[in-house]
């Protein structure tokens, strides 16, 4: 009988999954020379790929730009939303605001990461209007930089409103109680944050967190508005590998494509272990 009942279930996640189990699929066979360009060059493709420093450079880059700008969001979400979890008005406002640039798509927080962050943007603008510098130009570059600065603020930002309406949800259905007893017991307020606060926090926003990671690793209009030529990130160096004029690099494109889908696993991985070490402790 339970093996009739998960039926059902595995159905329906089977089908959820399916749009990822096909594009899989097709990554694979085109890694594997069997459909889509160059498939008569195919011959040491997956190995020249893995072997390609770009390739490397551009995936370390993308991961690590991702990790920085869900750490700032996570950060940032949890420590707004219990500041502004009271149910005075001037708190609800404070909280409407915070989720207000939810529906702003990720290209239009980039564009607006060119308009404020770039040498003849907006703060390059306004610090030259304060004399802090002679002209905008002098700006320090925060687009475009090997660090990826202008990518990471611009895409913590964008995530920033998702995950602080997943905390602001933990907060509204868990309530105030375990805080109260804290304090009863005599925590101050970073004591009463770090043991009854925290740990439901980060619980509840882990599964947001890793679809934000994913997303933003992922990001490929964000990218090319917002980072550096080298290391090319690698979401842009597969299209830039796709629509290369020879046909043998248009192949390389599928192998990248499983290195995303392989980076994806595993912070789904790591997110499910992670989850399964706190349920034990």
């Amino acid at each position: 009988m339970r093996r009739r009942s998960a039926v059902p279930a595995i159905s329906l996640a089977l089908l959820i999954a399916s749009p990822a189990l096909v594009g899989l699929g097709y990554a694979l066979a085109g890694a594997l020379g069997r459909v889509g360009p160059g498939r008569d060059q195919a011959s040491g493709r997956i190995m020249r790929v893995l072997t390609d420093t770009a390739v490397w450079s551009g995936l370390a880059w993308s991961v690590w730009t991702a990790f920085l700008a869900t750490a700032l969001a996570f950060a940032g979400a949890a420590l707004l939303s219990v500041a502004f979890r009271r149910a005075s008005r001037l708190h609800a406002t404070a909280r409407f605001l915070l989720v207000a640039p939810l529906p702003v798509p990720h290209l239009a927080a980039a564009v607006m990461g060119v308009l404020i962050l770039g040498q003849s943007g907006l703060l390059a603008r306004f610090a030259a209007s304060l004399g802090w510098i002679s002209q905008p130009a002098q700006m320090p570059a925060l687009i475009y930089d090997a660090a990826g600065t202008g990518f990471i603020v611009s895409m913590a930002w964008k995530e920033l409103p998702f995950l602080a309406l997943i905390a602001l949800t933990l907060l509204a259905r868990r309530g105030p109680e375990w805080e109260e007893a804290a304090r009863t017991l005599g925590a101050g307020a970073w004591r009463t944050f770090a043991a009854a606060t925290w740990p439901a926090l980060w619980r509840g926003m882990l599964p947001g967190a890793t679809a934000a990671f994913v997303f933003v690793a992922g990001s490929f209009e964000a990218a090319t508005l917002l980072a550096p030529s080298h290391p090319l990130p690698l979401p842009v160096l597969q299209i830039e590998r796709y629509t290369d004029a020879n046909l043998a690099s248009r192949g390389d494109a599928y192998v990248i494509a499983l290195l995303l889908f392989l980076l994806a696993a595993v912070a789904v991985a790591a997110h499910e272990w992670t989850r399964a070490r706190s349920a034990e402790a």
